[in-house]
């Protein structure tokens, strides 16, 4: 049981103001300029809810005697209300003893006494003291009796803490796909930060879709200025549209302000059609977005004769770029020895964007492909085709083919430092910089993008075509990673950071369903 006290002590609060301070398998990608990164370079960094990764916030004070512990904290909320918390054992561990009696002592800035209150006939292991008038930054000292520890005799134990901000878990944002077939499983990842940088917090993290709980993970830490992600799955059973919510629920110690606790987010589930004639999936994907970022990366390089250089690399990218992708897979083995014609055609706002007709007279052999494959880029256009024809591996005995289009106009930096000692130990440093542009044509685009791919072999009498509309939906991404290893100078190898920003509009679709992988 845990008692809770309100307590007003309006004569400290003039002498304690002035202690206040504030508060798949994949194709070859179409030909880009080099140095460029992505979210996939990062390794996992996951820890169980159970962990703490890191503790580096305010600790509760301590007190100690014979066998007898007591800790205290003092937090204060949003409202001004502070709780002054008092507990046998630890606040993380089990209570040992119980508290007979507690005093409650204020000091002033100089150090003064500014009130006392005692507190008799407690016979809890833990207890709550609130104020209105204990602000923070203020100096705590707490005197507690406790019983049940050595015997009959009774411990005094003393601690001194100061008050400080409560945490402030804020539910920052919920990434999710904006439209997924029903049956499918929907990636959703929710993002959870501690704003007030001084105490660490445990908390639950639920997902609703309309009101239900869907999923939750109990018991996450998050220390004291982290970010945390939420990371959850779920399989919507029923076309429609769903309003998706994040709480922060459960918030241990309690949370500074509970109006920040949640992130929305709208997803459509549909009935996909079958599968277009022909194609056992396909999947298509169209992008308009502008990317401003920068990366950080250190890494090795022997040469020839080797010595082991250490490059410092920095590289920045903004500008816009659009993209679309159309690909399937059939289920049979085209006669990669006969030719083969892949047509496509992309469009947009009533305008044709990109056409391509590639005819592949034979395919060569990709040992690891595992198959028959080759690509064809026109660098007029920007429009790619590729196909491979599985003859082992998994997917022995398919076809898969891609076509994709892009347009650019993307600003690239990248500045490097390599260095490296010789064996008399002299340091030998380079610079090297780079500032270089992608340009292409831009299209004007509309509500939607659509996208058609036909394939044709030389025993076909028509060909298989995938077709697709997709509807454009707004899309706002942040990205900031840093590895720990990019804390110290020099950095490390190893030390990978990113930092962007990524908005626009994207949409994409897909119909039908892989294989099972069997390694």
């Amino acid at each position: 049981m845990r008692l809770v006290r309100t307590v007003s002590a309006i004569a400290g609060a003039a002498a304690l103001a002035t202690a206040c301070t504030d508060s798949t398998v994949l194709a070859p990608r179409t030909p880009q300029p080099p140095l460029r990164a992505s979210v996939s370079s990062l390794g996992p960094r996951s820890h169980p809810n159970s962990q703490k990764y890191r503790d580096a916030g305010f600790q509760p004070a301590t007190g100690r005697s014979g066998t007898a512990v007591v800790s205290g904290r003092a937090l204060v909320d949003k409202s001004g209300v502070t709780d002054v918390e008092v507990t046998t054992g630890t606040f993380d561990g089990p209570s040992s003893g119980t508290l007979a009696n507690a005093q409650v002592k204020a000091l002033t800035p100089s150090g003064d006494v500014a009130f006392t209150d005692n507190y008799n006939r407690l016979g809890t292991a833990t207890a709550d003291f609130s104020y209105g008038t204990l602000p923070h930054g203020a100096n705590v000292q707490v005197q507690a009796v406790v019983q049940g520890t050595d015997g009959s005799r009774s411990s005094i134990v003393t601690l001194a803490t100061s008050v400080h901000l409560r945490p402030d878990l804020v539910a920052s944002q919920l990434f999710v796909t904006a439209a997924s077939p029903v049956g499918a499983a929907v990636n959703l990842d929710g993002y959870v930060l501690e704003r007030n940088g001084e105490v660490g917090a445990r908390a639950d993290c639920v997902l609703y879709a309309n009101g239900a709980e869907i999923d939750r993970a109990n018991g996450i830490w998050v220390d004291a200025s982290g970010l945390v992600a939420c990371s959850m799955t779920h399989l919507f059973t029923e076309a429609g549209g769903y309003s998706l919510e994040l709480r922060v629920e459960n918030v241990h110690p309690g949370d500074f302000d509970t109006a920040n606790n949640s992130a929305r987010a709208e997803i459509v589930i549909y009935t996909p059609p079958p599968p277009p004639s022909g194609f056992r999936t396909f999947g298509f994907q169209a992008w308009d977005i502008t990317d401003v970022s920068w990366w950080h990366a250190v890494s090795t390089l022997e040469q020839w004769d080797g010595t082991v250089e250490t490059w410092d690399q920095i590289y920045t990218r903004s500008g816009r770029q659009q993209s679309a992708s159309i690909n399937g897979l059939i289920p049979r083995a085209l006669d990669y020895n006969a030719p083969i014609t892949l047509r496509g055609e992309m469009s947009t706002n009533g305008a044709t964007v990109n056409t391509v007709e590639d005819t592949y007279e034979s395919l060569p052999w990709v040992d690891w492909q595992q198959g028959f494959c080759d690509y064809r880029y026109n660098f007029e256009t920007r429009g790619v085709t590729y196909i491979c024809v599985y003859t082992d591996g998994y997917l022995a005995g398919y076809t898969y083919v891609q076509y994709d289009w892009s347009g650019a106009d993307i600003h690239y930096t990248s500045n490097s430092y390599v260095y490296y000692w010789d064996p008399s130990g002299q340091l030998h440093e380079a610079w090297y910089s780079s500032d270089y542009d992608d340009i292409a044509p831009l299209a004007t685009m509309g509500p939607d993008f659509s996208g058609r791919l036909s394939v044709q072999a030389a025993a076909d009498e028509e060909p298989m075509v995938a077709q697709a509309t997709v509807p454009f939906v707004p899309t706002n991404l942040f990205f900031d990673y840093v590895d720990p290893l990019c804390g110290t100078t020099p950095a490390p190898p190893g030390c990978f950071e990113l930092h962007g920003h990524t908005f626009g509009q994207m949409g994409y679709t897909n119909y039908g369903d892989w294989p099972p992988y069997q390694p």
